[in-house]
């Protein structure tokens, strides 16, 4: 089945209801265990987050979480840390995993002063607040999750690690624009960044995304994200597999140089609902690893590229149809101009009216889940018209706001024998 996972555009089916992501947040931390003995300092930075009458609730049930609890900090719940090479007593915190643990809290400055951090996990809890520079700046961070939080203030330029390799800051309330700081270090090391269901706004710096060499996965669904996709970037990073840019208000076309030859590595491409125009790239029959790409939602025109569509793309939709039914494989990726589809693809019904109907509805990916071919009545029309236009109130008056008036008997509208409009004077 379907779930509802991206507003008013079609989802993917529940196996694919989120991008994406890791399976596990391991790295270096796997050596992680506990051990003796911490520095007091460390702990009051792990303290900052108990806040209010909540975190001191949250704190008491707990293992640890108090100064001077008897309780080494290392073996507090959700503490990782790693005994000095030297082979002393002495050990640091390199991990907190505390996701979906209920904590509420601010982040704070004094995290910063945990300089062996690697992991910071806070998914799934009741973070507000901004992420502070302190944070961004730790230099031995590797992976950051504060998905599903909400988080505000606006998104880190600079992130201080060579080492960071996983960003997951979605569905959060952050501000700001996509990373413009050519000279941030986390660019060269990152593999995913995960910044969907967010605030941010802005276009996307190519020359920044150029850095981003190591990168494999890029989710930027569901933001105010504007201006042209920077195709040429984009096509040039070698491992970039998930590109998601869905629910955003990105226009012109879509890149051709996206899928440059040796280098067209992606296996899903999410573009749906956006403002994109022009038509699908021949160049994209190069993307033989593909096999999620939704461009509905948009106003593609054209036909679809025959070798783009195969048995393979978008199948998770389709893997019920009995063996022996009719498919259209274009219609797995998008409706063609002049039908409509429940989600703007497969099954594609068509539009009555013949080459008018292509005109009326010229765009691919058309959805409506009445499978109405045309979204708004002629009445409609008048009446979003009138309110565009009245705001200081028609000379004369009008009876376009008139609910019961019959729209061919309006003032100014003159229809033809099958009660068309086709003048407004």
């Amino acid at each position: 089945g379907f779930v509802d996972t991206i507003a008013n555009t079609h989802k993917p089916p529940t196996k694919k209801a989120t991008h994406q992501q890791s399976s596990s947040s391991s790295s270096a931390l796997d050596n992680n265990m506990p051990a003796k003995g911490s520095d007091r300092d460390e702990q009051q930075a792990l303290l900052s987050l108990i806040q209010k009458v909540e975190g001191e609730e949250w704190a008491s049930t707990k293992k640890g979480w108090k100064l001077n609890s008897g309780v080494p900090v290392c073996e507090w719940e959700g503490i990782g840390c790693r005994v000095s090479v030297n082979g002393g007593s002495t050990a640091t915190i390199t991990s907190i995993n505390l996701d979906n643990q209920g904590l509420s809290a601010t982040l704070t400055s004094e995290l910063g002063s945990l300089n062996d951090l690697e992991e910071l996990n806070l998914k799934g809890n009741l973070i507000t607040g901004s992420i502070p520079q302190e944070v961004a700046n730790l230099e031995k961070l590797f992976s950051l999750d504060l998905t599903n939080n909400q988080v505000s203030g606006s998104l880190p330029q600079w992130w201080g690690s060579f080492s960071l390799n996983k960003l997951f800051l979605a569905q959060n309330q952050l501000t700001g624009e996509f990373f413009h700081n050519i000279y941030s270090p986390h660019l060269q090391t990152m593999q995913e960044v995960r910044l969907e269901n967010n605030k941010l706004v802005g276009t996307l710096d190519g020359t920044t995304i150029m850095q981003m060499q190591k990168i494999e996965t890029i989710s930027l669904s569901q933001n105010d994200f504007s201006g042209l996709i920077p195709g040429f970037q984009l096509g040039s990073l070698p491992g970039l597999k998930f590109l998601y840019l869905d629910n955003n208000e990105f226009v012109g076309p879509l890149p051709s140089q996206l899928a440059q030859s040796g280098k067209s590595s992606l296996e899903e491409i999410w573009v749906q609902s956006n403002s994109l125009s022009g038509t699908v790239p021949a160049s994209y029959v190069r993307f033989d690893m593909l096999h999620d790409f939704f461009i509905d939602g948009n106003k593609l025109t054209g036909a679809l590229p025959l070798q783009l569509c195969s048995a393979k793309l978008n199948n998770d939709f389709f893997n019920t149809l009995p063996p022996d039914a009719e498919r259209n494989y274009c219609e797995y990726i998008a409706c063609p101009a002049g039908s409509v589809g429940k989600e703007g693809v497969y099954p594609c019904s068509v539009c009555p009216g013949g080459d008018a109907a292509k005109l009326e509805n010229p765009y691919l990916g058309k959805s409506n889940v009445n499978l109405q071919c045309s979204a708004y009545s002629q009445r409609d029309i008048l009446r979003i018209f009138y309110e565009s236009t009245s705001q200081r109130g028609w000379s004369g008056g009008s009876d376009w706001d008139d609910s019961t008036k019959d729209v061919c008997q309006m003032t100014g509208i003159t229809c033809d024998d099958h009660e068309n409009i086709i003048k407004i004077g």
